[in-house]
This record gives structure tokens, C-alpha cells and sequence, in this order.
């Protein structure tokens, strides 16, 4: 997901109450909704590669306490060195509380794309994808920001139930991720009826959503010799007729991966050196 939805769904979240755990608290939220994407500077101070390395270790459920204390960490540091007289307590544990949430935030909407995360690492290295959701969604925005302005407004204006707009937006988003979750396992569900059909047996099949048209899935299969596409959408599913070859054994695709792995070896050596 693009970090602007991310901030957005951080500042939805503070606008819905959280902001209250602290006066840092909805600059809190927007960080800690941000927070798991730190990897995209890992190359820059560690030999990994950059593909294989983001929405890695950072974005594994078990680091979201880490990057939340983080964020907390470095938000305490502005505060003792630009705290004025008078101010509220800083609130360090409420505060956590608040960021932890949002940071949460990050990996669920990042596993809603096609661009799969390592959720549950150490413990299983696997990359898991929800296919339910593009990585920059209209319908997010106009849900968000609505919810935020309408919310801010009642805030400042000291109304009651204050975060009740961003609360509804955030309901009305669950609705959405909902549908678009269950219509993406249809269309792969359909998908794999149809080619087993046809005699093939499936091994990796993605219902991939448009960037606008969320009603439409862009369909790839394969199974453990060829591969395929396809659409499926309100109209029905559609599998093109025409096969193709994994290639697995291509030269070409045998030197690259040699290669690849050659360098991941050697990444691990360094870090271990280290």
C-alpha cells in the first residue's frame, strides 16, 4: 500500500479517539502507520537486497511492538528537547498503546495487495497476500479523508462523540475490505474449478484487482508445468484459452537464479562477519 494511505489510516485512527492517549498522539498514529517501511533504507546500511528485504522483518507481526516502541522513542526525544512550560505529560504508555495499533495498521493493509508480506517470521518464512485490494485505492481515499475532515471538524469545535465520522469511515472501509476479500476468493475459487476441468491442477492461482475497477480481478494461474491468465469479474470468469510454459528450466532463468542466490550467500556471510 502507497505510505499515503498508510498516514491516512494512522490519522483516521487518532481522529477516531486515539489521538487522546497523549498530545503526541495523532502525530504518533501517522508515524506508527508509517513506521514498518524503515526497510526501504536497509540497503543503505546493510548488504540486502532490497526486493527480497521489504515487507520482510519489519513488517512481521511479531516486530510491530518494536516499531512501535520505536516511534514512542523517538517522539520522547523531541519531547525533552522541545518541551515547553506547562504542557501536558508526555503519556508514554498510553502513547504505545495508541502507535501499536496503528502500526498494526500497516502490515493488515500491505497483505490486502497482491504484493505479498513475511507475516509470521521467524517462525515461517512464507509471503502470504489477502489479492483483495490495489496498492493505491480510490475508495480508501475518499473513505479516509472523509472521515478525518469530518471528525477534526467536531473536534475542534468541542461536539460530542467527536470521532464518531472517523469511526463510521473506519466501519464502511471493513465493509469494503470485506467484499473485495470475499469476491477475490470466489474469482480464485471459480478459477481453479475451471481448470481442473480441463485437466490441470493448480498450484498458485492470484486474483489481482485493477487500480480502479475494483470489481474486476486480473487472473494468472499456474500450474506445475504452465501457466495462464484470465479476468473474472460481475460478468463472469473468462480463462484465455492459451498456455504457456513455466520455463523453470530455461538457462537464462537457471543463471539468474544461481546468481541471485549466489548473492543472498554472500549478504549472509557479511552480516554474520559482522
Amino acid at each position: 500500500m502507497d505510505n499515503l494511505t498508510h498516514s491516512l489510516a494512522g490519522a483516521l485512527l487518532g481522529q477516531m479517539g486515539l489521538k487522546r492517549a497523549s498530545r503526541f498522539g495523532l502525530l504518533g498514529c501517522i508515524l506508527g502507520a508509517n513506521a514498518p517501511d524503515i526497510d526501504v533504507f536497509a540497503p543503505l546500511i546493510l548488504p540486502v537486497d532490497n526486493i527480497a528485504f521489504h515487507r520482510g522483518p519489519t513488517h512481521a507481526l511479531l516486530a510491530i511492538p518494536a516499531m512501535a516502541g520505536a516511534t514512542v522513542a523517538l517522539l520522547w526525544l523531541l519531547d525533552r528537547l522541545w518541551r515547553k512550560p506547562g504542557t501536558d505529560p508526555f503519556g508514554a504508555g498510553p502513547l504505545f498503546l495508541a502507535v501499536m495499533i496503528a502500526t498494526a495498521s500497516h502490515p493488515f493493509l500491505d497483505w490486502l495487495t497482491t504484493y505479498a508480506v513475511n507475516l509470521y517470521l521467524p517462525f515461517d518464512h512464507g509471503w502470504y497476500s489477502g489479492n483483495a485490494i490495489f496498492i493505491i485505492d480510490l475508495v480508501y481515499w475518499v473513505l479516509l479523508v472523509g472521515g478525518i475532515v469530518l471528525s477534526s471538524r467536531r473536534w475542534r469545535r468541542g461536539k460530542a462523540h467527536p470521532g464518531r465520522p472517523a469511526i463510521v469511515a473506519g466501519l464502511l472501509m471493513a465493509l469494503y475490505i470485506g467484499g473485495n476479500l470475499w469476491w477475490s476468493a470466489r474469482a480464485e475459487r471459480l478459477t481453479a474449478e475451471a481448470l481442473r476441468r480441463r485437466g490441470i491442477e493448480p498450484v498458485l492461482i492470484v486474483a489481482s484487482p485493477p487500480p480502479i475497477a475494483f470489481w474486476e480481478r486480473t487472473m494468472a494461474w499456474r500450474s506445475a508445468s504452465e501457466w495462464g491468465g484470465g479476468t473474472f469479474g460481475p460478468s463472469g470468469l473468462r480463462l484465455d484459452p492459451a498456455r504457456a510454459p513455466l520455463g523453470l528450466d530455461n538457462p537464462l532463468f537457471l543463471k539468474a537464479k544461481a546468481e541471485r542466490r549466489g548473492r543472498s550467500e554472500e549478504h549472509t556471510s557479511e552480516l554474520q562477519s559482522h
